[in-house]
């Protein structure tokens, strides 16, 4: 074996017991076959095309799966056991969407990136992991916002994705249900991204339902999750047009 599977094999099996000991979640065989294999051609792809800065195997586990596990925490809180439909908006490399994938299944995922090259290598993954009930969609938030086939349809919209506050609720909120939830991975300050988006959350017809500060593990960075439920139809008029959110945010 490589040194690398090695050094990635030794890493999944420290992942076990920190996905336990950080957010009480037990990783069976196949999901940590899994997500062995995802960390193997995250690293080979990423010397192709930009896929994540962050390439040390102990790093990944941490900053990239044991980070998307606290979205799965949320979705069994919120929605124990059920089926839903979930879209990951500016997906990236598939975090959080594909490791929410590995640990639960039954939950419909579309993984949502403006690079076409993104795409190509997680339609990759999916194939390679054998994933159902998972599709990745090369477009633009603003435009697939205005899909009917994808707008108001969603159970739930997650997204890593760095924006400011109100640009990643005019991104992702068109895609909601009236009820839907939008959880957003932010920074230190949830406080202050709350208060920058006043406005949009009026606007968007959303309401914050709940925002905590967590850690990841010894030495990891402090994070804090926001969660967003939509209470009204969005406005035609948003999203905006693409570029608009970002350069004019609400």
């Amino acid at each position: 074996m490589p040194d690398q599977d090695q050094q990635i094999s030794r890493h999944i099996d420290v992942l076990k017991n920190m996905a336990m000991a950080n957010w009480d979640l037990h990783l069976n065989e196949i999901q940590l076959s899994q997500l062995t294999a995802y960390t193997v051609m995250l690293l080979d792809w990423n010397k192709k095309i930009n896929l994540t800065a962050i390439t040390d195997p102990a790093q990944i586990m941490i900053k990239h799966f044991l980070d998307s596990m606290v979205f799965v925490k949320k979705l069994d809180y919120f929605y124990p056991q059920k089926k839903l439909l979930l879209a990951d908006i500016g997906t990236g490399a598939g975090f959080p969407g594909i490791p929410i994938k590995i640990l639960r299944p039954q939950i419909n995922i579309t993984l949502i990136d403006s690079l076409a090259k993104r795409i190509s290598y997680l339609d990759h993954v999916i194939e390679a992991l054998n994933l159902k009930g998972i599709k990745a969609i090369h477009a633009r938030a603003e435009d697939i916002g205005r899909d009917q086939e994808h707008r108001e349809c969603y159970d739930v919209v997650v997204a890593r994705a760095v924006a400011e506050f109100p640009v990643l609720l005019e991104y992702c909120t068109p895609l909601l249900k009236i009820g839907g939830r939008f959880i957003a991975a932010k920074g230190l300050d949830p406080e202050k991204e709350i208060l920058l988006a006043k406005n949009a959350l009026n606007v968007l017809n959303c309401q914050i339902e709940l925002y905590e500060n967590y850690k990841l593990a010894e030495g990891a960075d402090h994070r804090s999750l926001i969660i967003v439920r939509k209470t009204g139809q969005t406005l035609a008029q948003y999203p905006r047009k693409p570029g608009k959110p970002k350069k004019d945010p609400l």
